[in-house]
């Protein structure tokens, strides 16, 4: 009894001791002894696969954690041009000729161009058929005015939503959707703090579209199409960085993601920059802070806006104009997401005509959010 007494003392002192040497002698800017740890907000740097989508990559992160040639995709895909390294993991690199050996296999790279115009009006009609939290009938709108692209004139005095029902809010998808709404400021010039509370509501937001029927229908036509060529969990990891990955479009620092250009909504150099989802603009709606101006364009994906549909519109955000504004209707956050995800790898510097309900639409500048001007920008056409 004394033996194991004393044992079990000498080895919680042993513990103790080592525990405080490697405090006193870690090296908090290099990964030795923390590949793949999770977010740790008490290092200066990181040491997991989202590092380089969020651009805190310690500096020995790829000779610790990638096996030391720098030239894998590992944890880099969606990432933002780096001159300093050998090759790239972003859907550019196959037009520049520069992607890592492993840019297929570890991000599901593809051709970029194997979808037809008409494979792309086929998958978005499927789509729309896929799309249970899609909220047709459950919003009513009060249009008012027709106006033009621009016009500061306010002709619609009421706001643009009369309703929307009660139970959209309890929908899985829109409480995970609103619960990122308070993470990001309104200025790309401003540094994003992006904590790991935020990244995990991140992470919970792509979980939940990944399990749609949308989602999987997505997943599946673009590898029967030799689009992306990766399992299912490297599609949600591919969704993750190329949608939150930081990048910089103020010029300047990381304060922006391709989900905050489109989801949220921007205000850059006094224009309101992006937002093209109908739920948040709702919800800024009914707080007071936008102001609908008026209309020129409306579709309907169905009789009565049955599987929703879109418009083109102005408005201001607090006091700030978007001369031309455009979104769906009632569409899921997750279908959005699917049909934006599609042009982006299918059509990067190309107009994407896609079909849902039967109305065309076409998103422009759909440039990779690593660097791009825009992405997303629907336009009915």
């Amino acid at each position: 009894m004394i033996g194991r007494t004393l044992f079990t003392a000498w080895l919680l002192g042993s513990l103790t001791l080592a525990i405080s040497i490697r405090d006193i002698v870690r090296d908090d800017s290099s990964c030795e002894g923390r590949c793949d740890d999770a977010f740790d907000s008490s290092y200066p740097c990181q040491c997991n696969t989202a590092c380089a989508s969020h651009s805190d990559c310690c500096a020995d992160y790829a000779s610790v954690c990638q096996g030391g040639s720098g030239e894998s995709c590992k944890g880099k895909c969606g990432a933002h041009y780096d001159p300093s390294l050998a090759c790239q993991c972003n859907d550019k690199c196959g037009q520049y000729g520069n992607c890592c050996p492993d840019y297929g296999e570890e991000c599901g790279g593809g051709d970029g161009g194997s979808l037809s115009d008409q494979d792309l009006v086929v998958l978005s009609e499927m789509l729309i058929s896929d799309d249970a939290n899609n909220v047709g009938g459950k919003i009513q709108l009060n249009l008012q005015c027709t106006t033009n692209n621009g016009n500061p004139q306010d002709c619609s005095p009421a706001p643009l939503f009369t309703s929307v029902d009660p139970s959209v809010m309890e929908m899985p998808i829109y409480v995970k959707l609103a619960a990122l709404y308070d993470n990001y400021v309104t200025s790309p010039g401003t540094v994003e703090d992006h904590t790991e509370e935020e990244q995990m509501e991140e992470m919970a937001l792509i979980e939940e579209m990944a399990g749609t029927a949308v989602m999987k229908t997505t997943y599946q036509f673009l590898v029967e199409k030799g689009v992306f060529t990766g399992t299912e969990e490297d599609w949600q990891r591919f969704l993750y960085d190329t949608w939150f990955g930081m990048y910089d479009r103020a010029r300047a620092i990381l304060g922006s993601s391709g989900f905050e250009h489109v989801f949220i909504g921007e205000i850059k150099n006094g224009v309101v920059s992006g937002f093209h989802n109908w739920f948040h603009w709702y919800m800024l709606e009914k707080a007071g802070e936008l102001n609908y101006l008026g209309y020129w364009e409306t579709a309907e994906f169905g009789p009565d806006m049955e599987h929703g549909g879109g418009i083109s519109f102005t408005y201001t955000w607090n006091g700030t104009q978007k001369p031309y504004g455009s979104m769906f209707l009632a569409t899921s956050p997750e279908l959005e997401m699917a049909l934006y995800t599609t042009c982006l790898m299918t059509r990067p510097d190309a107009k994407c005509h896609v079909d849902p309900g039967r109305y065309r639409c076409l998103y422009s500048d759909m440039d990779a959010p690593c660097g791009g001007e825009c992405l997303g920008g629907e336009q009915l056409s």
